[in-house]
């Protein structure tokens, strides 16, 4: 297993229980969780990517993956003390110095002229469920179609939000089918402890297992297992470099599930290992996705009182934030909240775009100046961006060599976004290994 993020540490934790295989974790960074865990700022839970949100609550391919039960595919790991708490509300507004909140989908719909709710059947109906094909429709001119521009600017700012793309970056399909999957979930939840809460059961699964994840281990080369004597009957001869040494170790391996993006296992894959021209076009020309967060202490005197996602339609830079801490305050010292921003990034200026995304936030929420006091500024560009493929981009988890599958936010089902996206792949990936081990 490369790389221990969300994709990495469910994949091994599904191979772990079927008891037949070893399986060991690397990871170069010095913790484990990847863009899914947190780090501690003086009492507050700062993530490292995620906004500790489940965006499709108990209904989505993540509650399935990590809550299941065993015999339905699932981790099942309530029993490591893994546990979603609903956010306060459904998702939430902010337009012209007002807040709105609404407790289901429906109960957005009354903000918006009454054309968005009579055709709101038409786009949950729509059969977005594969991809269009050679699509030339973005998806803010397939909305426009149906909705209001008012209605859509605040579905755009949530694609902002979520995935860190507006609606004419992307295929009218994958619009369509990522707000069915949102239109039909559950609401939002957060993980109790936050996104480490999630991680700390995972590893505990792990250990449980016998699985070693060894970080601050990278991945230099994959040969073919013929490549050093001592991997020979193996399908794969990997380079193991240890943070602090110079030269690779070897060890084989009969399978591989690669969590560290296309262009990393292209990288490293050895030249007798074929990848058609194809392949390599379609991952050189998949651009990244990157993004902004802000993160900011605030009071407990802030009028706002719910964990909902909350939209900011219209602006320029940011899309919207959450307050997580109204459903799980440990995320924040006893007395405090917090409060995390997110915005896309369409100008490589990154110092230029948080200028303009702190004066979006204020701007848009004024008690945030009387109440808030901004942690820090997340910037996710390069090799550690928000997502490795934007959506719509269907890059395979499959790139022809038997023996190795991708996961991660490279590897996103169609219409699935965030985690939900990850969890979608895994099963899949993991099953085509398990295939070409036992072949």
């Amino acid at each position: 297993m490369i790389g221990a993020g969300l994709g990495g540490l469910t994949s091994a934790a599904k191979l772990s229980h079927s008891g037949k295989y070893e399986v060991t974790v690397f990871e170069r960074m010095s913790f484990a969780g990847g863009r899914f865990t947190q780090h501690d700022h003086d009492g507050f839970q700062i993530p490292t990517g995620a906004v500790h949100t489940i965006p499709h609550g108990r209904k989505g391919p993540f509650a399935k993956l990590i809550l299941g039960k065993r015999n339905k595919g699932g981790l099942d790991l309530g029993k490591r003390g893994v546990e979603f708490l609903p956010t306060t509300k459904f998702a939430g507004m902010r337009r012209e110095g007002k807040h709105y909140a609404a407790n289901s989908v429906y109960g957005l719909l009354p903000w918006f002229p009454l054309k968005n709710t009579l055709n709101m059947p038409r786009l949950l109906a729509s059969r977005a469920k594969i991809p269009w094909g050679q699509e030339t429709m973005d998806g803010r001119t397939w909305l426009s179609k149906m909705f209001t521009n008012d209605f859509i600017d605040f579905l755009d700012a949530f694609s902002n939000f979520a995935i860190s793309l507006r609606f004419d970056q992307m295929p009218a399909s994958t619009v369509a089918r990522m707000l069915q999957n949102s239109f039909w979930s559950d609401r939002p939840h957060i993980p109790k402890g936050g996104c480490k809460g999630v991680i700390d059961g995972l590893r505990s699964e792990l250990k449980n297992n016998g699985v070693r994840v060894k970080l601050s281990h990278e991945i230099t080369e994959i040969l073919p297992g013929s490549a050093e004597e001592e991997t020979k009957e193996n399908r794969f001869c990997i380079g193991v470099r240890r943070r602090g040494r110079e030269s690779p170790t070897w060890i084989g391996a009969d399978s591989i599930i690669h969590n560290g993006g296309h262009p990393n296992l292209l990288s490293s894959l050895s030249d007798e290992f074929e990848i058609s021209e194809g392949i390599r076009d379609q991952v050189e020309n998949t651009q990244a996705v990157g993004g902004i967060g802000f993160v900011f202490s605030l009071d407990d005197k802030i009028p706002q009182r719910d964990s909902g996602v909350t939209m900011i339609p219209g602006k320029e830079r940011v899309g919207g934030y959450i307050i997580p801490t109204f459903s799980e305050p440990a995320l924040a010292p006893e007395g405090k909240h917090m409060m995390i921003t997110h915005q896309y990034v369409p100008d490589p200026s990154v110092k230029s775009e948080i200028s303009k995304g702190r004066d979006d936030i204020f701007e848009a929420v004024p008690w945030l100046s009387d109440h808030g006091e901004e942690l820090c500024v997340h910037t996710y560009h390069r090799n550690w961006p928000c997502n490795r493929a934007p959506m719509g981009a269907e890059l395979p988890a499959d790139v022809g060599v038997e023996g190795i599958r991708l996961v991660g936010d490279g590897v996103k089902g169609h219409g699935w976004m965030m985690i939900e996206g990850i969890a979608a792949n895994v099963p899949d990936a993991v099953r085509d290994v398990s295939m070409a081990m036992d072949s």
